[in-house]
């Protein structure tokens, strides 16, 4: 009975398909606190490169108590956010998280965050698999400098 538990368990863990080597973190960035909010909020893109749909359901950072995955609801001329239990990465698709629309939000931070730091941002995916990326602190307002065209 015991070789097979150990064999259904291998045969899981061989069925299925690791994310882990094949969603790209690109460009991500924390915005600088805001003077009195406990929060704070993170940006940039997702790339998932496999066949199968991907799922973000959170992640961790040392600067703040959580990390959730929130999006930006407007409701007549009122625009909120909420939080959403997963944010889905269609097979071979690219998803922007940008102020204004879905991003990781920081809650309960431990200090502000200050431009010029870096920190290091883990995501954590519905199938366990978990992407660790360093992420700088940038303005509340970007300079229209910073863009090259």
């Amino acid at each position: 009975m015991h070789k097979l538990v150990v064999i259904l368990f291998g045969l899981t863990l061989f069925s299925t398909p690791s994310l882990a080597s094949d969603i790209e973190i690109d460009g991500f960035w924390l915005r600088e606190s805001i003077p009195g909010q406990p929060h704070g909020a993170g940006f940039g893109m997702l790339r998932n490169n496999t066949e199968f749909d991907a799922f973000l359901i959170g992640g961790s950072i040392s600067v703040a108590e959580d990390v959730e995955i929130h999006q930006h609801i407007i409701e007549g001329e009122q625009m909120r956010m909420e939080q959403i239990e997963a944010l889905m990465l269609p097979a071979q698709t690219d998803v922007q998280l940008q102020p204004g629309g879905y991003h990781v939000m920081l809650m309960n931070l431990k200090q502000p965050l200050v431009v010029g730091d870096i920190y290091e941002l883990t995501l954590i995916f519905s199938d366990g698999v978990t992407l660790t990326v360093e992420v700088p602190v940038k303005p509340l307002v970007q300079s229209h400098n910073d863009h090259k065209h």
